[in-house]
């Protein structure tokens, strides 16, 4: 947020203001003249003033908790706190021989806008030891570690000398200013007050700046022992655990201890490969296979989750059965569709059949134990008539099951099938549900063949398979969604051997189609083939060709929308096992999968199950409560995997935010709030919150005298309008008020919301006088990343009533400020009432505090200030943002393969030169507006090209593939010599599916690590991090600066592995306090919704991406990707055990069309105007970063078309303006909370001037008389419904006539009510209060 006030460490700042507040009452009448100051209340009227003590504080642990280990890994500790020295680290209570590791201190200093830039190779030396700049500084603070066994007890020496360059004029030295340097260790900031604060270093050109120099000696004096604090680090083989949980320890001296849950999981050699992955998050069915290698000998003898059979439907099994008929005279016709359901499977009857006997396969798969239901269905074609059935006569149906036995029920002799002439039959049947009990044993896992690849071949016609579509396979059940496009070519789909059976296979083609769409995708197939990597696959019952699709929107009912196929899979043995498991049948939670094999190797996964959407944690109001008076809407949600997007609320079905007042106007009755969440699964619910309410009061309005009133006589009529919404009688009750202030206070930050009266780490504020009504200063609260929290206590030494709390302040309007009092029945911070910042003028929180509150004679209150890291900011009007507006930004783009591939293989070279220019123009516009739109850095995800996506087949593919590379590689060195910096890493279709690596891999030839090592000596605030193999630069890391702060950006390309991911991981560890972008090509789905927001993971890397790197990461803030043509945006506040707040991005709009006449190719090309051409990839995204306010400003451009409006080409119009059109928040390491409290006061009812019952929406009266001279007099009103619901008026002043100048004074003795008046029940019996200090005068 925008930092309001001073820094954090000026934890109280008093401010004067101009001008009149609410609550003056004239020009010479202020609202502190009405305040009773009270004394302190002695020690046994209120909790002790110190908070509990401080346990000690933990050290730092890795491997992170919750982490799966294999191998050789480091474990290692840091202290904390100076002189607590991590003193044990230990792996189930057993140490593990570690060795003390020296810590590190930090040496920092600000360098001006004149860089230190890197390639003059400027250098520090701490007491002798050398450090080689590592980036080129410019305008930022620096911060260098440095080793703690580098210094000393006493003086310490460090040196900065400027480096040299050669130049024209001769050797030449780097001009740069430093200024406060600082060396700062653990829990101690060396003394350096000797050494001058400002060095300006170089010699201006060779020599011509004779004045500064080149060399600067400083010194500084450090009191403590540098080695005090030392860590404990150790190579632990983690094959010498058995596999399973266990708990690493790290204790310090003081007994501060932290310890992380880890699960080692080592395969022994031999053992099967199993899959899904360690740490898969998965809800509804999962496939869990293991296998060996269909190379090699040996299978898998047992598949289990948690030691026992999967929890996965009961079939038959492997293998086929058969469903056969008689058909009579009138034929069954292939082209009509008629097909079987059998157990809700779709059974494709196909052929064309006339007096004889059809025998169908049908998969074992599709049959169970006991009932089964055969649907005979009739299918249609279109003819002049309209949609006709087939007719035809099926008899003597029969089932014959592979194993065991099955008996029809009920069945008839025959089934008249089809409807006539388009109807023109009464009798005929459309369906025929027949029944079949079988009796065999069930099986719940399925052998497999070995692991590897196996290809299934096609030819696809002219009209293509479209992968916006998302066209899918389903291989015995297993959902593979064709994610290329194909056209005029045989398609070869890799898929794994684990998926095929032995004997009887299924294949089944489903069209796709677009999520908002009604249009199937419409192609034609043929000569289908499936080659298993061992064995022989032979197509059962097949055809030459199938067409599928439905025309346009259904318009053609010819077509098939799914066709399913039948392979026969011989000479290949099982050598896996397979289960469907239905995770809904499992506990939320971690399950262990584990395989043996048939030698008597056991390998284990954990798999992470959620099938529950978020529930309701907690609420107020509660659920199953009543209320009776206005609270503020609080809702917190819970769950496993973790929220995305904004959940949307309701009260009564009427939308209603966070924060918002529940209450006034409430009629009484029963009433419902909504919550309707998703989180990261899918997993979505609307939960509900039923509560009742007494009939809450509207606020009493139209109170008079006005406030600041002054001039008003001995005796006053009070006035108020009153209303409750049953339309029934309100009482009024007119209360004088006594203004009370706190008299003691506290501030400070916590990770979470406090849950003690007292807060570790508090500090006191001093004096209270700030927070007087219309004095004009005010205390501002430390700025947090976390909860930012001001703790009051208020004195009461009587009443007759509830007392009204009432805060005023400034908040920033995306955070929430809420008003809290310590319950003491709950010993809880009750919410009283809460609101987003006010966009103009102050924010004002008032609620009654009623006995549960009031702790004898004082009330405890807080006031926090709470970052929401809401979706929800107004993106307001297309276009980029001012650059004045924000600090700095990055470009990101994606998935250009098309134009690639377009800018090398069109026919003519001025075809080629459209694509090309579509592609160079991004970059071309990135670097001529770096400047101007201050880009600082540059990320593309992958998919640069598009043909290596497999093992080129001949020559001409090749030279196909080297000449996309080529191209592209073209386009980016535009950034290159620009000197941008610039990240790339491999999508599936650079590296050949993620099989091609290692130095020798084509990718690494165009974009290999020498590349970029060359190209950082170019950049200014930014730096290559290098490979994460030596040659191998499919996997690497960027480092650089922007905007003050420091970045690290982790490439990972497509197929990450487990040891890839752990990687990155380590990257991200590595530069804790730099902020983390993770570059993934394959993370998130596109979003299933117009706003682009609640995309799933994408399969195979996402889900596993998010558990291994993101969540473990507190650092890592963004994510980018590609690969899943369209867009997705999701917003999670809460991620990982140190809650960070996490934005995911997937901009891919490869497949986004454009029409030929607007790319000008009709005449170029021979295209018709209407041609729709994929030059969606010329599209951009500006992320444009505010650091103040740590939000991301979105904008989606193409310089190539110069628009704005991407989502207009999306073929499937998925998506509307706002998918590509947003402003973020983003979790950066400057995101801060704070607010400033301008007043704080309890208004306390000290008399009761009287009541008055009147008609609802009526206004209520009362006279006051005996009322003092010069006098000023605070109060309010209370409206209360026949239900017991009650609602306060803010409180007023006015002031009697007759003052002396300067001589106004409250009046603190209550008014003697004419009536007896019960008051309300209080600890405290009603008095009259009597004043313990003297009035703080106005503007003190």
């Amino acid at each position: 947020m925008r930092p309001i006030g001073q820094s954090p460490r000026e934890q109280r700042t008093e401010h004067t203001r101009g001008g009149g507040r609410a609550l003056a009452v004239a020009a010479a009448v202020a609202g502190a003249l009405v305040l009773s100051t009270v004394a302190a209340p002695a020690a046994s009227a209120a909790p002790p003033d110190r908070p509990a003590p401080t346990p000690p504080a933990a050290p730092t642990l890795a491997p992170d908790d919750g982490v799966y280990l294999q191998g050789a890994v480091t474990v290692a500790s840091d202290a904390t706190t100076a002189g607590d020295a991590v003193s044990s680290l230990t792996i189930d209570g057993v140490p593990i021989g570690a060795a003390p590791t020296p810590g590190i201190s930090h040496l920092s200093f600000e360098v001006g806008s004149n860089s230190a830039a890197l390639s003059f190779h400027n250098d520090l030396v701490v007491n002798g030891h050398r450090i080689d700049q590592d980036r080129t500084w410019v305008s930022e603070r620096v911060d260098i570690p440095v080793p703690n066994d580098w210094l000393v007890t006493g003086e310490n020496t460090v040196e900065i000398f400027a480096g040299t360059a050669d130049a024209a004029c001769g050797v030449n030295y780097d001009d740069f200013v430093v200024t406060d340097v600082g060396l700062e260790l653990l829990g101690e900031v060396a003394d350096g007050e000797e050494n001058p604060f400002t060095f300006s270093f170089g010699d201006g050109d060779c020599g011509t700046q004779a004045g500064d120099i080149v060399h600067a000696e400083l010194t500084f004096f450090v009191l403590g022992d540098p080695l005090a604090s030392p860590g404990l680090s150790a190579e632990v083989d983690t094959t010498t655990f058995a596999n399973g949980a266990h708990e690493i320890v790290a204790t310090t001296a003081a007994g501060g201890r932290v310890a992380h849950a880890v699960t080692v999981d080592n395969a022994p050699v031999g053992a099967p490969g199993v899959a899904p992955e360690d740490g898969t998050l998965a809800h509804g069915t999962q496939t869990v296979s293991a296998a060996r290698p269909a190379a090699a000998a040996g299978g898998v003898a047992s598949l289990t989750i948690d030691g026992a059979e999967p929890a996965a439907a009961q079939s038959l099994g492997a293998g086929s059965s058969t469903f056969s008929f008689d058909v009579g005279s009138n034929s069954i016709e292939n082209r009509y569709q008629n097909h079987l359901l059998v157990n809700g499977h779709k059974v494709d009857i196909l052929g064309d059949w006339v007096n004889q006997r059809v025998e169908v396969p049908v998969p074992n798969r599709y049959l169970v134990p006991g009932d089964n239901v055969v649907e005979i269905v009739a299918g249609d074609i279109s003819s002049t008539c309209g949609a006709n059935l087939d007719d035809f006569t099926l008899s003597n149906l029969g089932l014959a099951v592979s194993t065991g036995t099955a008996a029809g029920t009920d069945i008839a002799a025959s089934y008249a099938m089809g409807d006539g002439n388009c109807g023109s039959s009464t009798t005929a049947l459309r369906t025929a549900q027949t029944h079949w009990a079988i009796e065999a044993p069930g099986v719940a896992v399925l052998p497999t063949l070995g692991s590897g690849e196996a290809t299934l071949s096609f030819t696809v016609g002219s009209n293509s398979i479209d992968a916006t579509f998302a066209n899918l396979l389903y291989v015995n059940g297993v959902r593979y969604t064709l994610g290329g496009d194909f056209v005029s070519e045989r398609a070869n789909v890799i898929i794994p051997n684990e998926w095929l059976l032995p004997g009887w296979n299924t294949v089944e083609f489903v069209t796709g189609t677009t999520a908002t769409g009604c249009n199937r995708d419409d192609f034609t197939i043929s000569d289908v083939t499936l080659s298993p990597a061992s064995g022989t696959a032979t197509a059962q019952r097949a055809k030459s060709s199938y067409a599928l699709g439905d025309g346009t929107c259904g318009s053609n009912i010819n077509l098939f929308r799914e066709v399913d196929l039948h392979f026969l899979v011989t000479d290949a043995t099982a050598q896996g096992l397979r289960a469907d498991v239905d995770t809904t049948a499992l506990a939320d939670g971690a399950h262990a999968v584990a395989a043996a094999s048939t030698t008597g190797e056991v390998a284990t996964r954990t798999l992470l199950t959620d099938n529950s959407a978020p529930v309701v944690a907690f609420s107020v109001p509660a659920a199953g409560g009543t209320i009776t008076q206005a609270v503020a809407l609080d809702v917190e949600l819970a769950d496993a995997t973790g929220l995305v997007g904004t959940p949307e609320l309701t009260l009564d079905g009427e939308p209603i935010t966070l924060g918002a007042a529940v209450g006034p106007g409430l009629d009484a009755g029963p009433h419902t709030i909504a919550v309707k969440a998703a989180d990261a699964l899918g997993n979505a619910a609307t939960r509900e919150i039923a509560f009742t309410s007494a009939g809450i009061p509207e606020a009493p309005a139209e109170l008079a005298p006005a406030g600041g009133t002054t001039g008003v006589s001995g005796s006053v009529t009070l006035r108020a309008k009153v209303s409750e919404p049953d339309g029934g009688d309100v009482t009024a009750m007119f209360q004088q008020a006594e203004i009370l202030t706190p008299n003691r206070g506290w501030q400070g930050s916590a990770a979470e919301m406090p849950t003690t009266l007292t807060v570790a780490g508090e500090g006191n504020v001093g004096s209270t006088k700030a927070l007087a009504p219309g004095d004009g200063r005010t205390l501002d609260a430390p700025a947090s990343a976390d909860v930012a929290f001001q703790r009051f206590d208020v004195q009461i030494k009587g009443r007759v009533a509830d007392p009204v709390l009432r805060w005023e302040g400034v908040i920033d309007p995306t955070r929430v400020v809420s008003l809290r009092a310590w319950n003491l029945q709950t010993s809880a911070w009750d919410v009283l009432a809460s609101s987003r910042g006010a966009l103009d003028g102050d924010t004002q929180l008032s609620a009654i505090v009623d006995a549960r509150y009031i702790d004898r004679q004082q009330v405890h209150v807080m006031i926090t200030g709470e970052d929401p890291f809401a979706d929800e900011i107004d993106a307001g009007a297309e276009g980029f943002a001012d650059p004045a507006s924000y600090d700095f930004s990055i470009a990101h783009f994606t998935d250009t393969q098309y134009l690639s591939e377009g800018a090398t293989e069109q026919e003519t070279a001025a075809e080629r030169a459209i694509w090309e220019k579509a592609y160079g123009d991004i970059t071309r516009w990135i670097a001529s507006n770096a400047d101007d739109r201050k880009i600082e850095y540059v990320a593309h995800t992958g998919d640069i090209i598009e043909n290596n996506i497999r093992t080129p087949a001949d020559a001409a593919m090749l030279r196909e593939v080297t000449g996309e590379f080529e191209m592209s590689s073209r386009q980016q060195e535009i950034l290159d010599a620009a000197g941008v910096p610039n990240q790339v890493i491999a999508g599936n279709h650079d590296n050949r599916s993620g099989t091609e690596d290692g130095p020798g891999a084509l990718y690494n030839q165009y974009f290999g690590p020498d590349r970029y090592a060359a190209l950082d000596d170019q950049w200014v605030n930014a730096q290559y991090g290098g490979p994460w193999r030596e040659g191998d630069n499919q996997n690497n890391y960027t480092l650089f600066s922007a905007g003050g702060l420091d970045f690290v950006s982790v490439g990972l390309s497509y197929g990450v592995t487990r040891e890839e991911a752990a990687w990155a991981d380590s990257i991200f560890k590595r530069y804790p306090e730099r902020n983390g972008i993770l570059l993934s090509h394959d993370y998130l789905a596109a979003s299933p919704q117009r706003d682009g927001r609640a995309a799933p993971y994408a399969a195979p890397d996402g889900s596993m991406l998010f558990k291994t790197v993101v969540e473990g990461n507190p650092n890592v803030f963004l994510v980018l990707a590609g690969h899943v043509h369209g867009v997705g945006t999701n917003v999670k506040p809460e991620v990982g055990q140190v809650a960070h707040g996490v934005v995911e991005l997937l901009a891919d709009y490869q497949n986004y069309t454009v029409s030929a006449a607007d790319l000008g190719l009709t005449d170029i090309g021979g295209y018709a105007p209407t041609d729709q051409l994929r030059f969606g990839a010329s599209y951009l995204r500006l992320l444009q970063f505010d650091v103040d306010r740590s939000e991301m400003i979105v904008d989606t451009y193409s310089p190539f078309l110069g628009d704005f409006g991407a989502g207009e080409h999306d073929p499937a119009m998925r998506y509307d303006p706002s998918a590509d059109n947003m402003v973020l928040p983003v979790d950066l390491t400057s995101r801060t909370t704070s607010f400033r409290t301008d007043s704080l006061a309890l208004y306390d009812p000290v008399a009761v001037v009287g009541t008055s019952t009147v008609d609802s929406g009526a206004v209520a009266s009362v006279s006051w008389s005996g009322l003092k001279r010069g006098t000023a007099y605070a109060w309010l009103v209370v409206a209360e419904s026949a239900g017991g619901g009650r609602t306060a008026s803010l409180p007023n002043v006015f002031v009697t006539s007759g003052a002396k100048k300067d001589a106004v004074t409250p009046d603190l003795a209550p008014y003697a009510t004419p009536t007896p008046v019960v008051p309300t029940p209080s600890p405290t019996p009603s008095g009259t209060p009597s004043p313990s200090g003297t009035p703080t005068p106005s503007g003190e």
